[in-house]
């Protein structure tokens, strides 16, 4: 008799490409029980992030609730010298636009499904409100459903057995110059977070970094020969060619940041270097956005674990075998109702 313990997750998405490929690993797990996909404005705009999600659920086939949240940040945009004007230039080869997250990423099958009716953050309320099990909330986008959630209502973090954050950076930043972008987006969400005691496990950009999908990786997925294997590949090779043309001396290949902190969450080994500390984030200056981790000689108590480096033999791995099963029927949650 199988006695795995099934964790019971909701991930918290910005559904674009590497969200993508992080939302089929978790419904594909038979270690996870999805029992929702909340969205959040960051990679695109939440009506977008939306339908990318609902149309990943419909490639699956598999019913899980999805949730529309918030469209901008808890505060940082009511301060527009916070939040520059991209100096980012379109990058176009031979007519063809490149993006690293396409409006619309090709090769999902268009979709009917819609979202439910509650906000994603009265969702949450909901759900925790009347939940006795503990959840596990894997997030992937900006903070700020989560962050109204626990301004709201502080006391509900004592309900979240775990929270997986890919966000931050220790040595490696990219929407500042020591701002990783999910944390940037909304940091003040990220410190409700924090303060509301929920000791977080961050997937860094330093840990997705140490483990980039490159084009002979995208090889490997496309031959599984399923609609899982071919649509990753597909998406980490769009992902590729925009970053290359980006970054001409880096090389190509691209960090699947997402999908690592859902790897993560169904098998932590896969983590190779986790630090603990003390983190705070700053909210003001030419750091906003930075993850700061306590660094003195006596330093504040941990309220966070640190993920630095992972294993990028066991990470693509755990894709392929995810992406090679033949599926899982639609766990059906004891607490349907709740969700209703």
């Amino acid at each position: 008799m199988d006695e795995r313990k099934i964790k019971k997750v909701i991930l918290d998405v910005d559904t674009g490409s590497d969200d993508a490929i992080a939302v089929m690993a978790a419904l594909k797990s038979e270690e996870l029980e999805v029992l929702g996909i909340c969205t959040v404005w960051g990679n695109l705009g939440v009506e977008q992030t939306t339908f990318n999600t609902l149309a990943v659920c419909e490639a699956l086939n598999m019913d899980i609730p999805v949730y529309a949240g918030c469209t901008q940040s808890m505060v940082k945009d009511l301060t527009p010298r916070r939040v520059p004007e991209s100096d980012i230039k379109p990058i176009v080869i031979d007519g063809k636009k490149l993006s690293l997250h396409n409006e619309r990423l090709s090769g999902l099958p268009d979709t009917e499904r819609t979202k439910e009716r509650l906000h994603a953050v009265e969702f949450y309320h909901k759900y925790l409100k009347e939940t006795t099990e503990p959840l596990t909330i894997v997030a992937t986008g900006p903070l700020t459903n989560l962050g109204f959630l626990f301004r709201m209502s502080p006391e509900l973090a004592e309900k979240v057995d775990e929270l997986i954050i890919m966000g931050g950076g220790v040595e490696v930043s990219n929407a500042s110059e020591g701002g990783e972008a999910n944390v940037w987006h909304d940091p003040e969400a990220l410190q409700i977070i924090l303060e509301a005691g929920l000791n977080p496990l961050f997937v860094t950009l330093d840990a997705t970094y140490s483990v980039p999908l490159t084009i002979s990786d995208c090889d490997t997925l496309e031959s599984l020969n399923t609609f899982e294997g071919r649509f990753a590949a597909s998406v980490v090779r769009q992902r590729i060619e925009y970053e290359s043309a980006r970054h001409a001396t880096r090389g190509a290949w691209s960090p699947i940041h997402d999908a690592l902190a859902v790897c993560a969450c169904i098998d932590k080994s896969v983590l190779t270097g986790v630090l603990t500390g003390n983190c705070r984030v700053e909210c003001t200056g030419i750091c906003d956005g930075e993850l700061l981790i306590d660094k003195r000689a006596k330093p504040e108590p941990a309220n966070a674990s640190i993920a630095v480096r992972a294993d990028k033999e066991k990470f693509l791995g755990m894709l392929c075998g995810l992406f090679t099963s033949s599926g899982k029927e639609s766990l059906k949650s004891e607490e349907e109702e709740i969700m209703a």
